[in-house]
């Protein structure tokens, strides 16, 4: 263990620690800064769209600091940990940190889905170790604070090297900023009126983060509402396109031509507005709606059905391009590979655990008994949501409000196709009808071969067991 006054058997002072930190800083850890920092943008830019990546705000990274590390590594937490300088990099994760800050609750978690993607630790390139997440938004700290953690790694020189991400709404890390949570000393206690105000400023920063998602919700439905429009037979198919019509509708071309997954009609519309100004979204080129005008630059292209439309890829290719996913082994608790596709395709699509789908179903269908919902409004959708969670949490259990969320507007929009489709509020009836939903959907996006295939009937076992009757 290094030389401190509060360790005077030791045998490495500061400055010998500080010489061998700045050596190893010059050496590894700016180094796999940089390529970490590089890798996990590029990353990123290859599995989100360019809609969802202007929402990432800000990706900072640092080293730690000499001084700062040296403090660390005599927290009584490492007492039985770092007995040579060697150790350090051993037991402190943190060395370099890398800070992504995104603007929403819903943008932290596409960010989580896309890394999911990232090999474990041993494989080339950035690797992800999901052992070491920490979710801070789900069981904020005593402190209030709130993010996403999780260690990724980079060799440099043949060298492993942890790098600790962080992730962050703008309101989390405004608390942060706010606060100055990160420059008082975490081993001093603060005065009880600053424990209380930066618990009440974080509380209340986290009820303004779930408004801002029911917002960006609601703005997601009313873009698919305008991007859809009416799907009447297309009067102007045969006017040829020309000027910056004809551009917009090349540009969809080159897109078409280069996806190799199913992609929402919103994140297209959204590049074209970006391209050539939101005022085109007034008329779409004469066409009055996005899929209107994408049908008519891209007449041999296919779009999805369902409550939301996607631009399915130009080529099918093998089973493993066009989306038919292969069967996984038997195992009744894992998520089955199509809802892991769907998931990359949708991030909002949720990946439970077999065991945790029958808890959901119970809780939603005790809220729909109580609350009867009569529509899919955000407000609807927010009380039943509340409900659901309150009778979990009074049975100890946690539900993600987004999960609740999902499942819950995938039903009430079911609810409001007919007398035919009214579900009866009960946990099975619930459950068969999202599982034929999901499986629906992944039919249209030619993820599975059929309604009656096996992996249909995965999916279907892996959401409705044991609830069926």
């Amino acid at each position: 263990m290094p030389k401190t006054p509060e360790s005077p058997n030791t045998e490495i002072g500061y400055v010998e620690f500080g010489v061998w930190y700045d050596e190893l800083k010059v050496r590894l850890l700016k180094p796999a800064l940089k390529e970490a920092k590089a890798s996990l943008e590029h990353t990123l830019a290859e599995l989100l769209s360019d809609r969802d990546l202007a929402r990432i705000r800000s990706t900072t990274g640092r080293v730690k600091s000499t001084r700062r590390t040296w403090r660390k590594i005599h927290q009584p937490r490492y007492e039985n940990q770092i007995h040579t300088l060697d150790d350090v990099t051993e037991a402190i994760d943190d060395l370099v940190g890398l800070r992504m800050t995104c603007i929403n609750l819903r943008d932290l978690e596409l960010i989580q889905t896309a890394l999911e993607t990232l090999p474990r630790e041993g494989g080339r390139g950035l690797w992800l170790d999901p052992t070491s997440e920490r979710d801070y938004v789900a069981k904020p700290k005593e402190s209030g604070y709130r993010g996403w953690h999780v260690n990724l790694g980079i060799e440099i020189n043949e060298t492993p090297v942890v790098c600790e991400l962080q992730v962050r709404t703008l309101l989390q890390d405004s608390w942060g900023e706010l606060t100055h949570e990160e420059t008082y000393s975490k081993d001093g206690a603060l005065p009880p009126l600053v424990d209380i105000l930066s618990t009440r400023m974080a509380g209340l920063l986290s009820i303004l983060d779930d408004i801002a998602e029911d917002l960006r919700t609601e703005l997601d439905r009313i873009d698919q509402e305008v991007v859809a429009g009416h799907d009447e037979p297309l009067i102007v198919a045969a006017t040829a396109l020309a000027g910056e019509a004809a551009d917009a509708a090349a540009l969809l071309q080159n897109r078409w031509m280069s996806i190799t997954r199913p992609t929402d009609l919103a994140g297209l519309a959204w590049a074209l507005q970006r391209e050539f100004g939101a005022e085109i979204s007034d008329n779409w080129y004469g066409h009055g709606s996005f899929k209107r005008f994408l049908r008519h630059a891209i007449p041999e292209g296919e779009i999805s059905t369902g409550r939301q439309a996607y631009l399915l890829p130009m080529t099918t290719g093998d089973a493993q391009d066009n989306g038919v996913a292969p069967l996984d082994e038997p195992d009744r608790n894992a998520v089955p590979g199509p809802a892991r596709q769907l998931r990359r395709i949708d991030p909002e699509f949720p990946l439970l655990a077999a065991p945790d789908w029958p808890i959901l179903f119970e809780h939603l269908a005790e809220s729909w008994r109580r609350i009867k919902p009569a529509d899919s409004t955000t407000g609807t959708v927010g009380r039943v949501t509340r409900s659901a969670r309150d009778l979990a949490r009074g049975a100890g259990v946690s539900l993600s409000r987004r999960t609740l969320n999902y499942v819950l507007k995938s039903l009430l929009l079911a609810n409001e196709a007919g007398p035919n489709q009214t579900l009866a509020p009960k946990a099975p009836v619930l459950a068969n009808r999202f599982a034929e939903q999901t499986v629906q959907r992944m039919v249209e996006l030619r993820i599975i071969e059929g309604t009656k295939s096996k992996a249909a009937a995965q999916v279907t076992n892996w959401i409705t067991d044991p609830l069926d009757p």
